[in-house]
C-alpha cells in the first residue's frame, strides 16, 4: 500500500484550472507499517546530514534495565528513570555532549537502551575532593593519577542510578555508523510499544529532530468534498496515482 492504511484526514488544493490535487495524512505512528518506513527514512536522511556537523567524534552506548525490572512496563519504566541521571552525570564531566537514543525490546521482553552520544573521552580521572566526595574530569595530557575507562566509568554511573551491571561502551569510527546504529533500531519491531509521555527517539537540544513541513495552500478536512471543488475540476490523488473525474466526483459527493 502506497498511504497509510491508518489516515483519518486528507489535504487538497486546487493545483490547476482544472484539476485538484489530493494526499492522505499519515498517522505518523512507529507502530503503523506504512509510516515506520517513512519515519525510518526522514530521521536517517536528517541525522546523516546534522551528526557531522555536530562532531567527528562518537560512542555507541548500550545500557540495560535492573537485573530485577525485566517486565516490559518494569524494565521501561527503570530505563526512562535512570537514563534521565546519568545523563546528568555525563555532562558533569564531559563538555559539548550530544546524543540521540532509542529503545529496543529484548526477545524475553525487558527493554535496554541505545544511545549514540558525542564528545566522550577514552578515559576520565577520579578525584576525592576537601569534602571526602569523589568527582570525575577529563585528565589532561600531564595527568598522572588514578583514571578509569569509560566503559568502566558507564558501569558504575548507571548501577548508582538503579539501572543493570551490564553496559558495554565502543567509539565508532564515524559519523555515517553512528547514524546507521540508531536506525537499525527505528524498525516497526523495535518501535511497536506504548507508553505514556515517551518519545521513541530522543535528542539533545544541539541535535534536534526533523523539522516538519509547511502545508500553506492546503485545506485539510476528513474529505474532499464535491462541493467544494471548482465545477469542471478532476481530482487526482497523489497516493493511488488515479484520477476522478468531476462528474464521478459529483456522483460520489465525497472522497475518498
Amino acid at each position: 500500500m502506497s498511504y497509510c492504511p491508518r489516515f483519518k484526514l486528507v489535504v487538497w488544493q486546487q493545483s490547476a484550472p482544472q484539476t485538484v490535487i489530493m494526499s492522505r495524512v499519515r498517522c505518523k505512528m512507529w507502530s503503523c507499517p506504512h509510516c515506520c518506513k517513512k519515519n525510518r527514512e526522514i530521521w536517517s536522511s536528517f541525522l546523516s546530514g546534522k551528526l557531522p556537523r555536530v562532531s567527528a567524534n562518537w560512542w555507541f552506548v548500550t545500557i540495560t534495565a535492573h537485573e530485577w525490572q525485566r517486565s516490559a512496563a518494569g524494565s521501561l519504566e527503570n530505563l526512562r528513570k535512570g537514563l534521565d541521571n546519568v545523563i546528568k552525570r555525563v555532562n558533569r564531566v564531559w563538555e559539548d555532549v550530544s546524543y540521540v537514543r532509542v529503545y529496543e525490546k529484548h526477545k524475553k521482553g525487558a527493554y535496554h537502551a541505545h544511545v549514540i552520544m558525542s564528545g566522550l573521552s577514552g578515559r576520565v580521572a577520579r578525584a576525592v575532593n576537601r569534602n571526602k566526595t569523589i568527582s570525575f574530569h577529563v585528565p589532561g595530557m600531564a595527568y598522572v593519577g588514578r583514571t578509569w575507562g569509560v566503559q568502566t566509568w558507564f558501569r558504575r554511573a548507571c548501577r548508582a542510578c538503579k539501572m543493570g551491571y551490564m553496559v558495554t561502551v565502543r567509539r565508532l569510527d564515524n559519523e555515517q555508523q553512528a547514524v546507521r546504529y540508531v536506525v537499525k533500531y527505528m524498525t516497526k519491531s523495535a518501535q511497536a510499544f506504548y507508553a505514556k509521555g515517551l518519545r521513541r527517539i530522543q535528542t539533545s537540544t544541539r541535535i534536534g529532530s526533523p523539522p516538519k513541513k509547511k502545508t500553506g495552500g492546503w485545506t485539510a478536512a476528513r474529505y474532499v468534498w464535491a462541493s467544494d471543488v471548482a465545477i469542471g475540476s478532476d481530482l487526482v490523488d497523489l497516493n493511488t496515482k488515479e484520477v476522478i473525474p468531476f462528474d464521478d466526483l459529483v456522483k460520489m459527493v465525497a472522497y475518498p
